[in-house]
């Protein structure tokens, strides 16, 4: 098949890696005023065992310390590509960006003699503060690596944006 590239499961696991760190945002500590420090490009979010191990059950303890790197990389991916067409969309990646957020850093205290409406009003634009966030994170990811402008990071635009130099 034309344009088709052949890649070897080692290969395939170092672009898939590659591209989730990319992908994958530390939103931890944002404030609703602004996104926050990009850490697409963050090493050490991805290879958290912790964490792929919360999201790849099947796997024991044992095989995910005896993967290497990209190998941990590349499940993270897989695991956050919920629909197993090695690409992440839009509502994936606002998945993961919210998944790896503070909550918390979205509340702010209740007022004293707060009204049961004034708490609902309060926790609503609260949300719609973290959601605003939430879609300029997944915004900025795709406007800086969905090189192709599909809507979607596939596993080779993650891996080509990972070689490139933050801010670039």
């Amino acid at each position: 098949m034309a344009g088709t590239v052949a890649m070897s499961p080692a290969v395939l696991s170092a672009v898939v890696g590659a591209l989730l760190l990319l992908v994958v945002p530390q939103t931890r500590g944002l404030s609703p005023e602004g996104y926050g420090e990009n850490k697409f490009r963050d090493a050490q979010m991805l290879q958290d065992k912790g964490h792929l191990k919360e999201h790849v059950k099947e796997l024991s303890e044992e095989d995910i310390n005896n993967m290497t790197p990209a190998e941990r990389e590349f499940h993270f991916f897989k695991s956050h590509d919920s629909d197993k067409d090695l690409h992440l969309d839009g509502l994936e990646i606002m998945a993961v960006v919210s998944h790896n957020s503070d909550y918390d850093s979205f509340r702010r205290p209740a007022p004293e003699g707060e009204t049961l409406e004034q708490e609902r009003d309060r926790t609503n634009r609260e949300h719609e503060e973290r959601m605003t966030v939430y879609i300029g994170l997944v915004d900025k990811i795709l406007s800086e690596d969905d090189t192709n402008n599909d809507g979607m990071i596939s596993y080779i635009e993650y891996v080509i944006s990972r070689r490139r130099e933050p801010g670039t």
